[in-house]
């Protein structure tokens, strides 16, 4: 587990035109500020999922040397 304090949390729109969709913060990039370690995803639609898609890159990269 990662301390939060560690993280840095980011969020943008989807890129989409128009739709119900619009206005809602999909993308993340997550940077782990002790290792400078940055990690971005935007492939889910929901916000928590591509928090935590991004979370468990950084955790691969802090854990796994084949990651890095």
């Amino acid at each position: 587990m990662i301390p939060q304090e560690d993280l840095i949390i980011e969020m943008w729109p989807p890129r989409s035109v128009g739709g119900q969709q619009v206005g809602i913060a999909t993308g993340v990039k997550v940077t782990h500020t002790p290792t400078n370690l940055i990690a971005i995803c935007a492939t889910e639609r929901s916000q928590h999922r591509n928090k935590q898609i991004a979370i468990d890159m950084i955790l691969g990269g802090l854990t796994s040397p084949h990651y890095r």
